[in-house]
């Protein structure tokens, strides 16, 4: 049997006998499932090992962190699985040294792969143009994901070529006007 809680201007809270929240039908007509239980900004800093002081300004406002929710007056809510997720997830090994030159080397052959590996920004630029999709989860996961809009807003000229540089526009959710670096003309 499932019982219902109305959270004035917010929606509804269907919830089990048990207590158990199944999901949360919005006001503007949007259903948010929710699996397991719910947990707040203390419960997801227990979560991820942190302090609860900085969770919020340090972890939540990731963009790779999930949406929580509800946003409520007393703070944000989230789906504890999904933050058991992302924390299993943070806690993969990341990709070691002998990965990243296999792939510079692959990438750029015409330098040694400690030249490329030491502008990372132009290094993660060449993988997200050239790379195989391993190659970019793997490079995503060493350098994390805000380096792949800082590549491309500061990509050098010929590294990306329209294709690409639309593609990582779109998939960034950065301004797709945003021009496509090259060279200036002499």
């Amino acid at each position: 049997m499932l019982r219902h809680h109305r959270l004035p201007s917010f929606g509804w809270w269907i919830e089990t006998a048990e207590g158990d929240v199944q999901a949360i039908l919005r006001d503007d007509g949007t259903m948010t499932p929710v699996f397991g239980n719910l947990v707040g900004t203390q419960e997801a800093a227990r979560y991820l090992g942190v302090q609860p002081s900085n969770f919020v300004r340090d972890w939540a406002a990731r963009p790779d962190f999930p949406t929580p929710v509800a946003r409520l007056s007393s703070g944000r809510v989230w789906s504890a699985s999904a933050l058991e997720r992302y924390a299993a997830a943070r806690r993969a090994p990341r990709p070691g040294e002998v990965r990243m030159a296999q792939i510079a080397r692959r990438l750029a052959w015409w330098q040694t792969a400690e030249r490329s590996l030491a502008r990372p920004v132009d290094f993660v630029a060449r993988v997200m143009a050239t790379g195989t999709i391993e190659e970019i989860r793997d490079t995503e996961r060493r350098f994390g994901a805000r380096i792949l809009r800082e590549a491309l807003t500061e990509a050098s000229p010929g590294i990306f070529d329209r294709r690409s540089w639309h593609f990582w526009l779109l998939t960034l959710g950065l301004d797709r006007s945003l021009p496509l670096p090259s060279r200036p003309m002499s």
